[in-house]
């Protein structure tokens, strides 16, 4: 801490000749971050006793986190051979040629450190670490576990211990071990990020309470992963407690006021529910029906209803989710009619200078949105409520402000682009909460690593502070994911809906970015930016436009020589269901107002089609604006790969490799692992056998020459 830091400067300054005192001062300048003052200070200490192996390890350690890998194994070198006994050397030695990929040195030199202490538990650690990664996960596993063994509060190995489970399929104990290291170390990122990982794909078939604090932290902390993508796993985790098992199970909930009264008492005490409803759309119809009923039995007994904490709580839950679902729970005529009165009642009381009870203003608030009221400003019962206050009211006001002063490139003209526009005006999509932001943003070099992309020339990995371009970025998850991926990056964001951009640069502000500039913008007149860029993402927007490749084109004319692009286009084998009901809202004539959208959507979800059905397992039935996005869209195209491989041709872009590590996994299981994962017509072959593999998109990185 800083009190670390002075203490030491007053040495230093007392005995500046002192050696240790630098040292001692590099390690406090360390702690904080201060990396460029700690080399200093280390260097000092160097100079004033070249013989100081301790010094030069920690100016090893410093040179390593400031990414000056080779400088920093010199250093390490340099201690060892003035102090060849020196265990914290060979390990911290080890850890940095594991980073260069020099790993059978490495297992050597964390050997070593384990022969000269062999109850050195972080050398045990490191040591597995360097096994995991040449794939030897038993042996990874042992030292893991002897890590432990020494050190039983090592939180690292704990978590690391649980990736290599992970990876072993062993998801049951990969849970319990980030448990472990979440009870030990409750601010510890890296295992979030990591548990976010493992449980995405997870259900759950028993009850497990001990993991519900980890997950609320999940959920809470910090944006460790994005809440949708694990909600299903939460949902199958929590349909196992035994204060759910019974609700779901009954066709008709909550019949009487007490028996609602009893419900709400014991949801309270789930705050992992109450957490994952606040931040994201519960992917689930069984929970949807008992929120529904829940919250049409309270409007219909508002007057009966007895204020307590927990019915606050729960209605302050509610509103925020169902703000955050965009109001897309199905209402009946009579529950319209009481929210025309209750509006009504809460207007005429403001407009009498009286305060609305917060009770009325919840409930209408898990009905319509707040934000649409001119009254909502001269609101104080939501004074004690700062969540849903915050949520509801003062966030879509700023964004009203924000979109008076984003930048316009040029009037959007084209026929297609106005109605999308429309579209993700009145929705802007989607609308969320959290999302995962990279630890440590990564070189381009790295990144690209990574990705495992097959590169038709490196140059572009050289570049140190590449210029971005997000082609369509909506509410700003993907430019603020892109921005924290890529150090160094400078970041340009467009589209064509305002009120998306406006909520991307709030999101942006309140998450710290300043390396992303928003702009609205028609792709097709992006040319008229007189600007090129290393790096081009555009995830589906291309299949929204009337001509594909007329966008895509403009976008190849934008990408530097040797720049890379990542697309996202939508499967035609993978949305044959899709298209099914696509062509049955055009036949039904059904309407793009938000009532018709809620009314279809109710037919789907009662409905015992098949293709109906499979609709309502995606995450993007259970709100408004992905709904919208997903089966009511002004204009939809789709691609095959054989189809993609011609326009890659077409535009002179070389094919670099598909982004999804599961679907390239699966790939692998099917044509063999030392296969050519770049191969457009074996991947055809591969999903004309598993044809909803690219459910999700076509998400690819190509190259231009």
């Amino acid at each position: 801490n800083s009190e670390a830091v002075d203490a030491n400067q007053t040495a230093v300054a007392l005995s500046p000749q002192d050696a240790a005192a630098h040292n001692n001062l590099g390690a406090a300048l360390k702690e904080l971050g201060r990396l460029d003052e700690a080399l200093a200070s280390y260097n000092q200490a160097i100079a004033l006793k070249p013989d100081y192996a301790e010094a030069l390890s920690n100016l090893g350690n410093t040179l390593k986190e400031l990414g000056r890998l080779e400088e920093a194994l010199a250093s390490y070198n340099q201690a060892i051979v003035l102090k060849p006994d020196f265990a914290e050397a060979h390990n911290n030695l080890g850890a940095a040629l594991k980073e260069v990929g020099r790993l059978d040195e490495a297992l050597a030199s964390h050997n070593q450190a384990i022969a000269l202490k062999p109850d050195y538990a972080e050398a045990h650690n490191n040591l597995g670490a360097a096994l995991k990664e040449l794939g030897r996960l038993d042996e990874a596993i042992a030292c893991y576990n002897q890590a432990i063994a020494l050190k039983p509060d090592f939180a690292e190995a704990h978590s690391n211990l649980g990736n290599v489970l992970k990876e072993l399929g062993r998801l049951d104990e990969a849970l319990t071990s980030y448990n472990q290291a979440i009870a030990l170390k409750p601010d510890f990122a890296e295992v979030y990020i990591n548990l976010g990982f493992a449980i995405k794909n997870v259900r759950f078939k028993s009850s497990n309470p001990k993991l519900y604090p980890a997950l609320t932290q999940l959920l809470t902390a910090g944006n460790f992963t994005r809440p949708n993508g694990v909600a299903g796993s939460i949902l199958s985790l929590l349909k196992h407690d035994i204060q759910i098992k019974d609700l779901l199970v009954k066709n008709n909930f909550a019949v009487s006021l007490n028996e609602a009264t009893s419900i709400i008492e014991s949801l309270d005490k789930l705050p992992l529910l109450h957490c994952l409803m606040r931040v994201c759309p519960i992917p689930e119809l069984q929970f949807e029906e008992f929120f529904v009923a829940m919250r049409s039995l309270i409007l219909k007994n508002l007057d009966k209803m007895e204020v307590s904490p927990e019915l606050i709580h729960f209605l302050s839950t509610l509103s925020m989710h169902c703000f955050t679902n965009e109001y897309v729970y199905i209402e009946s005529n009579e529950e319209t009619h009481l929210i025309g009165e209750l509006q009504a009642e809460i207007s005429q009381s403001l407009a009498n200078s009286q305060q609305p009870e917060a009770l009325k203003i919840l409930c209408l608030a898990s009905y319509r949105s707040l934000q649409q009221y001119d009254w909502c400003r001269k609101l104080e019962c939501l004074d004690n409520l700062e969540d849903v206050k915050r949520r509801l009211i003062e966030e879509p006001l700023l964004e009203k402000i924000i979109a008076q002063d984003i930048s316009v490139l040029e009037e959007i003209a084209d026929d297609v682009s106005l109605k999308v526009r429309e579209q993700y005006e009145e929705n802007p999509y989607p609308r969320w909460v959290k999302l995962k932001i990279e630890l440590k943003a990564k070189s381009i070099s790295e990144v690209f690593d990574d990705a495992n992309l097959q590169l038709h020339s490196e140059n572009v990995k050289k570049v140190n502070a590449p210029a971005i371009l997000i082609a369509g970025c909506g509410t700003g998850q993907h430019s603020i994911e892109t921005a924290s991926r890529f150090s160094n990056s400078d970041v340009t964001a467009v589209d064509l809906s305002l009120a998306s951009l406006a909520y991307a640069q709030r999101k942006s502000k309140e998450l710290g970015f300043t390396n992303i500039d928003y702009l609205q913008a028609d792709i097709l007149n992006l040319r008229q930016m007189c600007k090129e860029f290393d790096v081009i993402e555009s995830a589906g927007v291309l299949h929204h436009m009337d001509e594909p490749m007329a966008g895509w084109r403009v976008l190849v004319d934008l990408l530097k020589p040797g720049g890379l692009m990542r697309i996202g286009l939508y499967s035609e084998l993978a949305r044959h269901h899709i298209v099914r009901v696509r062509k049955e809202i055009s036949a039904l004539r059904v309407g793009k107002s938000e009532a018709d959208i809620r009314n279809f959507r109710q037919s789907l979800a009662e409905s015992h089609d098949e293709n109906h059905q499979t609709l309502t397992t995606l995450n993007d039935f259970f709100s408004l604006s992905t709904l919208r996005d997903l089966i009511f869209h002004e204009q939809e195209h789709r691609f095959t790969l054989p189809q993609i491989k011609n326009c890659l041709n077409e535009l002179g872009l070389k094919f670099c490799g598909f982004e999804n590590k599961d679907v390239i996994s699966s790939f692998r299981e099917l044509h063999g692992s030392e296969t050519d994962i770049y191969d457009l017509e074996l991947w055809h072959q591969f999903e004309e056998s598993k044809p909803q593999a690219f459910i999700g998109m076509y998400q690819f990185w190509c190259q231009k020459p």
